[in-house]
């Protein structure tokens, strides 16, 4: 990733045109790592995301929408009071190194004027987002840094110094100096820019010429390649010939978007996963130790006639014997049965009959535990299918579900009157304009079918085995919209990478929510089944809309 000092010189121009003078009106902390700001500049809001991921560090102006947490934490708490309502005053680049340094003026609760500075280093796992007063004093920072940690100490109530900086030349001032380690030589420069400015200069191009489209480049070029994807304020040419050039914020938006979105789905899910896969895996292994002990009580006859043979042998027993070989009379055959030392015959033969009865009584209760452990072997099951499938907000609705159900304790919090918002749901729109609901959770499933769903809409799913509910806003469906339905639901299922795979569909109004406590659960009546081999060209034939 190239979001390196001359990248960042060409945003740092850009914010000043956009939201220098602005006002911070909102800040959210949207994940550990990164920070989203409303800044009203120019009479228009703009949303100000600030990174400091290992990987994906950056700042930027952005049009992508991120999830905002309902409940502030404490560190959101702190820097809300002393940003929100401040003028961004000025914003600067410290040299060509990734560092900008914002001044900001506010008012304190005594409502006297006040300046702050916001620091932004961008530098990898080292990245931070640290708050100063008008003495630079850290009020907070988006990443403590303890003395053990590093020789840099980060921390609220000491003064902030830069990071040492190591004296280059600054390359839209110097002239060319042949190397073969540019970085080393000019402020700024990456490996990737490195490279790039020495082939073209090995092409015929001068230093001058280079430096001058880097100075005033306002767009950004991205090449993407089978290993991986590039991108510079010029085009890479040393790379390809062929890249796509977008405004700056908008490339940075395209580029960005997925991994962020991998990586914010990946915190939020790894948990739940983990979660997931072990009360799958404790409940199957519960299972296999019920089914054993069935076995064992459904073969409890063996005690009763050990009781009666004891009772008829009681002559041949005494205290102390660990065991006695006796006749059975049930089949004229010997019998070697074990023995108590502490009991006579009479009191072995009563230890068989309550085994025995023990064993009837709890024929019952075991298959009671069988039938609920094998329900929870289903659920689980459906959970791993939606997990494996699930984006950031599918993810949330997972947890918000085992919350409800009380597999996972909830958060306390302070309760507020909030609209609830209906789940986030996908939908598909066909070239004839049919639209596709589908919903990716249980929460999804059940909102869907038995909420959003038109009585006469036709509802498709996977048979027997956990996926999603499928439901088409349409009737009278010709075989086309029929089969492309049962793709969509054969795809997302777990029967996603088989074959010939079997899905079921009917018409809402003939399905029943059965009496149970869990979701996407549905009792069919009358339906029909194709058989279809999932994959995902359906992506080619349908239009993909802003989820619910």
């Amino acid at each position: 990733m190239a979001f390196d000092g001359i990248v960042l010189n060409a945003v740092t121009k850009k914010l000043k045109e956009e939201i220098e003078s602005g006002r911070i009106s909102k800040l959210y902390a949207i994940s550990q790592y990164e920070l989203l700001m409303v800044i009203r500049a120019h009479n228009k809001n703009k949303k100000f995301l600030v990174s400091i991921h290992p990987t994906y560090a950056r700042i930027q102006l952005t049009n992508l929408d991120y999830p905002t947490p309902d409940f502030p934490d404490a560190m959101t708490m702190l820097m809300r009071k002393h940003m929100e309502g401040s003028f961004i005053e000025k914003i600067e680049q410290i040299g060509l190194d990734r560092i900008v340094k914002m001044t900001l003026k506010g008012r304190n609760e005594f409502k006297d004027q006040v300046t702050l500075y916001l620091y932004i280093e961008i530098m990898g796992k080292h990245s931070n987002f640290t708050l100063t007063d008008e003495n630079n004093r850290i009020i907070e920072c988006l990443k403590r840094v303890s003395p053990s940690e590093s020789m840099r100490f980060l921390q609220p109530g000491i003064t902030y110094h830069l990071p040492p900086l190591i004296e280059k030349k600054n390359p839209f001032t110097q002239d060319y100096i042949p190397s073969d380690n540019l970085i080393k030589i000019y402020e700024g420069f990456s490996k990737d820019l490195a490279v790039e400015v020495k082939y073209r200069i090995e092409k015929g191009e001068s230093f001058q010429s280079i430096m001058s489209q880097l100075e005033s480049s306002e767009h950004l070029y991205i090449i993407k390649t089978a290993k991986k994807d590039y991108y510079h304020i010029i085009p890479l040419t040393n790379i390809s010939e062929n890249a796509a050039c977008y405004p700056l914020f908008e490339g940075l938006d395209l580029f960005y978007d997925s991994l962020d979105q991998r990586d914010r789905i990946k915190q939020q899910t790894n948990d739940l996963m983990r979660y997931i896969k072990n009360e799958y895996t404790k409940n199957v292994n519960k299972l296999h130790k019920l089914e054993k002990t069935l076995f064992d009580s459904q073969n409890s006859d063996d005690y009763r006639i050990k009781g009666d043979l004891l009772y008829a042998s009681l002559d041949k027993v005494h205290k102390g014997m660990k065991e006695v070989v006796v006749d059975n009379y049930y089949d004229g055959t010997k019998m070697t049965i074990e023995l108590d030392v502490r009991f006579d015959g009479k009191g072995n033969a009563n230890r068989y009959y309550n085994k025995y009865q023990k064993a009837k009584n709890s024929l019952k209760v075991l298959e009671e535990q069988i039938r609920l452990t094998k329900e929870e072997i289903d659920y689980f099951d459906t959970l791993n299918t939606s997990i494996e499938q699930a984006d950031y907000y599918d993810a949330l609705e997972i947890k918000e579900e085992l919350e409800g159900l009380g597999y996972l304790k909830k958060k306390q919090v302070k309760k507020l009157h909030k609209k609830k918002k209906e789940p986030h749901y996908t939908t598909f729109i066909t070239k004839d304009g049919i639209a596709i609901y589908v919903g990716k959770n249980n929460l999804q499933n059940d909102y869907l079918t038995f909420k959003k769903a038109n009585r006469f809409d036709m509802w498709f799913h996977v048979k027997d085995m956990p996926g999603s509910h499928v439901i088409v806003h349409s009737q009278n469906l010709d075989e086309y919209t029929i089969r492309l339905a049962a793709k969509i639901a054969a795809y997302y299922s777990k029967g996603r990478l088989s074959s010939s795979v079997p899905v079921n569909y009917a018409q809402v109004r003939t399905l029943k929510k059965p009496h149970s406590n869990k979701p996407g659960l549905v009792l069919l009546s009358n339906y029909k089944t194709i058989y279809i081999d999932p994959d995902d060209t359906f992506l080619t034939e349908v239009m993909k809309k802003k989820n619910g």
